[in-house]
């Protein structure tokens, strides 16, 4: 019998994951804030570690090897954990007059970095990393810091396995962008150009890609693609927490009138222009960041969004035609970390030259690990496809082990409630949230980890927004259609796979009243969640209980989590959350707890 080929890869930046494959197949991947309950948590990724080699049963050193998903990270970063630590001042000091202008004008700014390294708000507890090399000198020496941070990473990686050092290798962050957009989804078996865009990835924040007979060439290579600087600057300059709410300018974008978008975008147009398949500079100033605060002092903040919005959808659309137009290719794979941008995926499918898009879930970085097994797996056995993205920690491992009786002395608790039983709830409504099975990994909830309404209901909205989510006024919510029904609902003319929340679609207006609350208010686009009968892991049959009772093959879905934490993991944090809201119901498994009164 053939030794099995099994694979862990790791990324320490913000939002720190890993995932781990055996014979091909990606058997867990998890995001370490899911345990440590710290958003968008940063470095070593301990236990999402320990869980990958617990689901697949194996001990670190049973590992053919292991890898990181970046060559390169500045270690003083990952060290300080600068997303989830930096307030907004620190955003624009860093951007401002306390680093890069200094930077860029040639003068020292060691004091910064030994800001970051020795600063008391940025002592976080528990360090897996022992960064004691990071002296003076190798501050101040980009080379040596390079050297130095690779060893201590596969040190580290090594011992904490029990693998040898020459096991551990290094990825690079765009092959494993690439590799997760390709390897994962339907688009497998045929020619696709897969599209990489982020904002920075070893050297580089564009890459194209020839995928053909599931073997990926490099055709296409940019590092002056600004879509994500500006998206970033936009978010900050708009108040904004940068890497984490650019989503909240692309919700308010449809806001703004078209007129004044233009008008704003004209400002920001000649940053960047595509030559041929590739995104370049055009008439970009040096400090961007300020530049950028310059000419948005007179531009009111919906205007902005819509400007920086539009700004990206024709970057976008302009290296697909380009693409299109020099390898004749209609299929396409969109990744990295702007492809969390499901606005401009929907305007890229509308596009002429596209017959089929497919954005894999959560393709920003804490997705990089899983791209990293597809890319050590190639030559040692056939890429299997991810069925779902129930992938994460299995709560059904609880539920033996909950304290039932305890949960009773101050709530109501039901045993074998039905799917019937929740969708009468529903259908009266009441606010529900769901924890079942596997979590799913990213940023989407998919019906594991979901809070659930009625979508026809316009007053869920406001309930979820002031009782449990504290979400923006302007933000959309998201919904779980059965793909059974989807066609009565969305406009796809062209069949797209939409499993994951990844792209954005105009509804039908017969049907519009039936899902209003999980749509967005301005533009009536949606993100849906299109449910498949098989491996949805009881939320098919959740969702078909309740068209049973109201004639909807629908439900409004939001993330389990308050506003500003990770979403739930465990019955631990799903009790914390549910009591520290304006929940009506928790259903774990087939049990109903609910608030007492």
């Amino acid at each position: 019998m053939p030794q099995s080929q099994s694979y862990l890869c790791v990324h320490v930046g913000y939002n720190a994951s890993a995932a781990i494959m055996v014979d091909g197949v990606v058997v867990g991947a998890a995001q370490e804030e899911r345990f440590t309950r710290q958003k968008n948590e940063t470095g070593f990724p301990a236990r999402a570690i320990d869980f990958c080699l617990k689901e697949a049963a194996i001990e670190g050193s049973d590992l053919t090897a292991a890898a990181y998903t970046t060559i390169y990270e500045h270690p003083w970063e990952v060290k300080a954990k600068v997303t989830p630590t930096y307030s907004l001042r620190d955003y624009h000091d860093y951007y401002g007059e306390r680093y890069h202008a200094r930077k860029m004008r040639g003068e020292d700014v060691l004091d910064y970095l030994r800001w970051l390294r020795d600063d008391d708000k940025f002592a976080h507890a528990d360090p897996v990393f022992d960064y004691s090399f990071l002296t003076d000198e190798i501050l101040d020496d980009p080379a040596a810091a390079v050297d130095s941070w690779t060893n201590e990473r596969r040190r580290t990686l090594a011992n904490y396995l029990g693998l040898a050092e020459s096991q551990i290798e290094f990825i690079d962050h765009h092959s494993c962008h690439a590799h997760y957009s390709y390897f994962s989804g339907p688009t497998r078996g045929q020619d696709v150009a897969v599209v990489i865009l982020d904002g920075w990835g070893d050297g580089r924040n564009q890459t194209v890609w020839l995928a053909k007979d599931d073997a990926l060439s490099l055709i296409g290579e940019s590092d002056q693609n600004d879509i994500g600087h500006v998206y970033k600057f936009a978010t900050l300059h708009l108040g904004m927490r940068p890497d984490e709410h650019e989503f909240k300018v692309m919700g308010l974008a449809p806001y703004a009138k078209q007129q004044y978008v233009e008008k704003a975008a004209q400002k920001i147009k000649p940053i960047n222009r595509t030559d041929g398949m590739r995104i370049q500079h055009d008439q970009r100033p040096a400090d961007l960041y300020n530049y950028l605060r310059e000419v948005w002092l007179d531009e009111r903040f919906d205007n902005i969004a819509g400007a920086v919005q539009l700004y990206t959808e024709d970057l976008a659309c302009g290296v697909l035609i380009a693409i299109h137009e020099q390898t004749g290719l209609r299929r396409f794979a969109i990744g990295g970390g702007i492809s969390m941008n499901i606005k401009m995926n929907k305007v890229l499918s509308e596009l002429d030259c596209v017959d089929d898009i497919m954005v894999a879930a959560s393709s920003s970085d804490e997705s990089l690990p899983i791209g990293g097994c597809y890319y050590l797996n190639q030559g040692a056995g056939s890429n299997v496809a991810l069925e779902s993205m129930y992938l994460g920690y299995n709560v059904n491992e609880e539920l033996g082990s909950i304290d039932w009786d305890g949960i009773a002395k101050t709530h109501q608790v039901s045993h074998g409630v039905s799917a019937g039983d929740v969708a009468e709830k529903l259908a009266a409504g009441d606010i529900i949230a769901r924890l079942n099975g596997r979590c799913e990994f990213g940023a989407r909830a998919l019906g594991n980890r979901s809070i659930l309404a009625d979508p026809s209901r316009r007053e869920s909205v406001q309930k979820i927004n002031e009782a449990i989510k504290n979400r923006d006024f302007w933000m959309p919510f998201a919904f779980s259609l059965l793909e059974d029904y989807a066609d009565a609902y969305i406009e796809n003319p062209k069949a797209l796979a939409a499993k994951y929340m990844a792209i954005a679609f105009d509804t039908k207006p017969e049907g519009y009243d039936q899902i209003v609350a999980g749509t967005h208010p301005y533009d009536r686009t949606v993100r849906p969640q299109l449910v498949e009968r098989t491996g949805s892991d009881g939320y098919y049959e959740l969702i078909d209980a309740f068209r049973k009772v109201t004639g909807i093959p629908a439900l409004l879905n939001t993330s389990f989590n308050l506003h500003g934490e990770p979403i739930v993991n465990n019955v631990k944090d799903a009790m914390h959350t549910f009591e520290s809201s304006g929940l009506d119901h928790l259903l774990i498994g087939d049990t109903l707890i609910s608030k007492a009164g």
